[in-house]
């Protein structure tokens, strides 16, 4: 274990937010406790056996993920650790516990990539439609969208004009919100099952700048660092850092998230 890790080895990885609940099979309900029960005496390896072996069922949760995440933290597997808490996230954007180890892995890999800079709007958006996922927005866009016929018929219905008013605007701000949720919820849809992302599981890999081995060196990246993927071409990904970097990449350096 390196010094980094030692100074963590305090942390506590609080597990199974939920799992044992969430697992409506009475079979991987037990498989899950076994499972909690490795963790908790240090049988790292026998727990990520287990949790795989309800992932091979067909089963997938953030908490799943997360609990599989830190069994592989603990077993200093960086890639995997950070490619399981990414999965947990898209599940579960806005969970502290997620995201703690998450940037807490990501400091412990080889490559300390700096995100370009956001505006504070650009930021200010990013948390928000980051606070839940796109069912919940759906959720919450059909909450709004009753609200605001059920204001626009007290409006239509009152006889006193100061009322009149009060349900008038109570109404546009359901329109306004209703459509700000329909929004966040795109935009979530988008990050969870449209945008690809990917962390690289190689030791090294060489950005070139086509997708040819032969086409100029670009930049270098190493096990554990997350990248987008823009374009495939054949056995190529043309992939994005998040400073900005683009380069074309071997398919199988990677796993897709």
């Amino acid at each position: 274990m390196n010094s980094i890790m030692k100074k963590y080895v305090w942390l506590t990885f609080v597990l199974f937010f939920g799992t044992q609940q969430l697992l409506a099979d009475d079979h991987l309900k037990q498989i899950a406790q076994i499972a909690q029960k490795a963790y908790s005496e240090g049988q790292y390896r026998y727990a990520i056996e287990l949790y795989d072996s309800i992932i091979s069922k067909g089963y997938a949760s953030a908490a799943l993920y997360y609990n599989i995440g830190n069994a592989h933290f603990k077993s200093e597997q960086m890639a995997y650790a950070i490619w399981y808490y990414e999965k947990a996230k898209k599940l579960a954007p806005g969970d502290e516990q997620i995201i703690h180890n998450l940037n807490l892995a990501n400091t412990l890999i080889t490559d300390n990539i700096e995100k370009i800079p956001m505006l504070f709007y650009e930021r200010w958006w990013v948390n928000l439609y980051s606070m839940t996922t796109a069912d919940n927005w759906g959720k919450i866009a059909i909450v709004l969208a009753f609200l605001m016929v059920s204001f626009f018929a007290a409006y239509l219905l009152s006889r006193v004009i100061r009322y009149k008013k009060i349900f008038f605007l109570m109404s546009f701000a359901a329109l306004a919100l209703f459509i700000l949720s329909l929004t966040c919820a795109h935009k979530q849809y988008h990050n969870t099952y449209v945008k690809e992302t990917a962390v690289v599981f190689a030791p090294r890999v060489t950005a070139k700048s086509a997708p040819d081995a032969g086409s100029i060196d670009l930049f270098v990246i190493h096990e554990g660092t997350k990248v987008w993927v823009k374009e495939i071409l054949g056995d190529w990904y043309e992939i994005r850092l998040a400073n900005g970097n683009v380069g074309w990449i071997n398919k199988n350096s990677v796993r897709i998230i």
